[in-house]
């Protein structure tokens, strides 16, 4: 970046309004974060459960005449 040439308020106003961007767009990552991380959860859960069902429901019963010998 090249020198600034403003004056000192100038300066101080630009550093304040840099500072409020910057505190802006932290919140801003973080509750996109936030949301990110409640949608991963909620996927993991629903992974989890379509495992769990999986494992119940591999066991499947053959009729007795179904089966060529």
């Amino acid at each position: 970046m090249s020198r600034y040439r403003g004056s000192d308020e100038a300066i101080d106003r630009e550093i304040a309004t840099l500072e409020r961007i910057a505190r802006v767009r932290l919140r801003r990552a973080a509750a996109e974060m936030q949301e990110l991380e409640r949608d991963l959860r909620e996927l993991k859960r629903e992974r989890a459960r379509r495992r769990a069902e999986g494992l119940h429901g591999t066991a499947v019963e053959v009729p007795a005449g179904a089966v060529a010998d």
